[in-house]
């Protein structure tokens, strides 16, 4: 299993603390650029889709409420189950 896929299971099947770091890699993996913004709140735009926002608690840890839009929005419950299969 690839690293790419443990962040994954990681997001969807919420195992421990999602940090900010775990979402970068995630967003970048799928071509988000990140959007500086004064605060807590970490912003992730790609071309065509919906952005994904990224609030912090303790500038380290993302709010479970968000991380549950972000695999929404990457339909990454899709993935793993299309992973499982194959």
């Amino acid at each position: 299993m690839s690293a790419f896929e443990k962040l994954v299971r990681k997001l969807v099947c919420k195992q421990g603390e999602i940090t900010i770091d775990d979402i970068r890699r995630l967003a970048h993996c799928f071509d988000y650029t990140e959007w500086k913004k004064p605060g807590s709140e970490c912003t992730f735009h790609r071309k065509g889709s919906p952005p994904l926002n990224a609030p912090t608690i303790k500038g380290r840890y993302v709010r479970r409420q968000y991380v549950k839009r972000i695999v929404r929005i990457l339909e990454l419950e899709e993935y793993l189950e299309r992973f499982q299969r194959d």
